[in-house]
């Protein structure tokens, strides 16, 4: 008994990987699909892939990888295969596009494939995977009946008017194929009974009757220009010609979709590389999107001039969408801060430096504040309302900035406003800015 290989056993894992049942799952059928292959619960199969997703994000690429890669149920190519022309599926290219930069952009924001909790889940799905195709190796008999049952040919064919084995000669409905399914190997069709000299005369007409000639052949059959029979004296003159029908010339297809989007990949991907080498840190999640959304952004201006790449734009909304949250929620600086933030400083030592938060409110009271030095202070937040009350007393200098949102602020940006303390009284600089929401510096 010979050990398979590492490479022999990865390529039968691959040559039975599960198809995707779409119509058996709320999703795309990934993990109905697995649980059906290895002939085990679908719940279990789901927990999975919700747990690994939580520990470092690997189960969303790992299930975004098998939508990819799986075939549907039925078919024998992957949305990926088809999109590298190596078949072809029910699933569109742009659907296949999409799903490929979804899989990019995980990748770059969850990193399940690095250091963490992401590559222990990691390890700890594909060896799942692994032991469940030791425990069943062989794939499941398929959906239908059209699997070959292993029972030998018949040598001759049925009699005639006999039925032939169901096993061999099925009438499958499209649901019953799967990627394991095998056709018969030659087909035999069923012999007719050749015309004996002494059978009776066939009626071709109402008023006409044809025998076997003396050498016993069959009398010829109508032509298809004359399906009743009703001129055999014109039998033996050739088919009519039917008049050529000009070949309508197909639309050229475009490749500026698929070929902006892998321009786009590989400028994400030597991104991501100058990131590594050279340890800059400007090479962000934010940044990788906001490079990908350039190269789309150009060819969707060569497809303008051309009248091509319109599947760029269901790329292109997605994309803007993740670099405009990331820069907004500051992504890119680690865990976003989320939450509302309130302090009331009553001293000079209380009073901090900066009171910001990432998504949330800022609300700072200083009323019961009694100045007695210069200071400088920052309220920000990326999504939410930053509001600043201060005394009727204090000299303050405010400098307000909301990009989507309103501003209420005392005096004009960068212009010193006094209080009832005098000119001579310590002042107050304020920086209040929001990305989305409302700014509000005010005397209370």
């Amino acid at each position: 008994m010979t050990t398979p290989t590492a490479s022999a056993q990865l390529s039968e894992i691959w040559r039975t990987r599960p198809s995707r049942l779409r119509d058996a799952g709320p999703g795309a059928g990934v993990a109905a699909g697995v649980a059906h292959r290895y002939r085990v619960d679908p719940v279990l199969v789901r927990v999975a892939f919700v747990v690994s997703t939580l520990f470092g994000g690997s189960g969303l690429v790992l299930y975004l990888a098998a939508w990819l890669t799986f075939p549907r149920a039925g078919e024998t190519t992957s949305a990926a295969e088809s999109l590298l022309g190596r078949g072809r599926n029910s699933e569109s290219h742009t659907t296949a596009v999409v799903l490929a930069v979804v899989l990019a952009i995980a990748l770059v924001s969850t990193g399940p494939i690095g250091a963490g909790s992401g590559l222990v889940s990691t390890i700890a799905m594909l060896g799942g995977w692994y032991l469940l195709h030791r425990r069943t190796p062989e794939p499941p008999a398929g959906v239908g009946p059209l699997v070959d049952s292993g029972a030998p040919w018949p040598a001759t064919p049925p009699a005639p008017g006999m039925p032939l084995p169901q096993q061999h000669w099925p009438s499958p409905t499209p649901q019953q194929w799967s990627p394991y399914t095998r056709l018969p190997e030659r087909y035999v069709p069923d012999p007719q009974p050749a015309r004996a000299a002494g059978d009776a005369p066939v009626s071709l007409s109402k008023d006409r009757t044809d025998t076997a000639g003396p050498t016993g052949a069959t009398p010829a059959a109508p032509p298809a220009w004359d399906p009743l029979g009703v001129a055999p004296f014109a039998w033996d003159l050739p088919e009519p010609r039917r008049a050529a029908v000009p070949a309508v010339a197909a639309p050229r297809s475009s490749h500026l979709t698929s070929t902006t989007i892998g321009i786009a990949v590989v400028a994400s991907a030597v991104t991501v590389a100058l990131g590594a080498v050279l340890g800059t840190s400007w090479v962000s999640a934010t940044t990788v999107g906001a490079v990908a959304l350039a190269v789309i952004g150009v060819g969707l201006v060569v497809g303008a001039f051309r009248r091509r790449g319109y599947g760029l734009l269901v790329v292109a909304a997605p994309l803007a969408g993740f670099v405009v949250v990331s820069a907004l929620v500051g992504i890119d600086s680690g865990a976003p801060r989320m939450g509302n933030v309130t302090a009331a400083p009553t001293s000079m030592a209380a009073l901090a430096g900066s009171y910001s938060t990432s998504v949330g409110n800022v609300d700072l009271d200083l009323r019961g504040l009694t100045l007695t030095e210069d200071r400088r202070i920052r309220v920000d937040t990326s999504v939410g309302n930053a509001s600043v009350t201060v005394p009727p007393s204090m000299n303050v200098v405010v400098n307000c900035d909301s990009s989507v949102g309103n501003m209420d602020c005392i005096g004009s940006p960068g212009r010193r406003v006094d209080g009832t303390d005098g000119a001579d009284a310590p002042v107050l600089t304020i920086d209040a800015d929001t990305a989305l929401g409302n700014v509000e510096v005010t005397r209370g």
